[in-house]
């Protein structure tokens, strides 16, 4: 699924999650954040502090993010693996995470709430978009409303309508790699 290497680095509407001009203190545009469909392609810069901060508000609903470390720790104590565990499934594209700062933050929703476990039918929605999109460009994609899924997120819409999910991120993989 991701045999096609992308050949720019232009992605479907991540502007707001991206440095294109906001300062930090600027107040965050919270329309942007609404599950509306923004599919105009902006150019991919460098993630902001403004960014990050609209990430980590659009992830509270489901869960919040949280640094790989504490990911590490709590996984450890519900026994499912370790920080060892956790950059393998990261590698093995099973989960995913954001970097800030010299800091790995993971959206929680990837995991179980009661024990933890990596949710499978991320999986399948990883497989179509991790080799066309970073941890950043992924985190973004998740949370922002979709054109595909009528302007719903894809994080409040993977766990009821996968196929649906899995088809927009197919769809987007094809987008990005050009």
């Amino acid at each position: 699924m991701c045999g096609i290497a992308p050949t720019a680095r232009y992605r479907p509407g991540y502007a707001e999650f991206l440095d294109v001009g906001a300062r930090v203190g600027d107040p965050m545009p919270v329309a942007r954040l609404s599950p509306q469909p923004t599919r105009q392609f902006a150019r991919v810069g460098q993630p902001s502090a403004h960014g990050f901060t609209a990430l980590l508000e659009a992830y509270r609903s489901t869960g919040g993010a949280a640094r790989g470390e504490e990911v590490a720790r709590l996984l450890e104590g519900h026994h499912q693996g370790d920080y060892l565990g956790l950059a393998r499934r990261i590698v093995a594209r099973e989960v995913f995470g954001f970097k800030w700062r010299s800091s790995l933050w993971m959206p929680m929703f990837q995991f179980d709430p009661h024990d933890l476990s990596v949710r499978s039918e991320l999986r399948q929605v990883l497989a179509e978009l991790s080799c066309a999109f970073d941890g950043w460009e992924l985190a973004a994609w998740f949370v922002e409303g979709n054109t595909w899924l009528a302007g719903r997120r894809p994080v409040d819409t993977l766990y009821t309508d996968l196929p649906a999910v899995r088809d927009a991120a197919r769809a987007d993989r094809f987008i990005a790699a050009g």
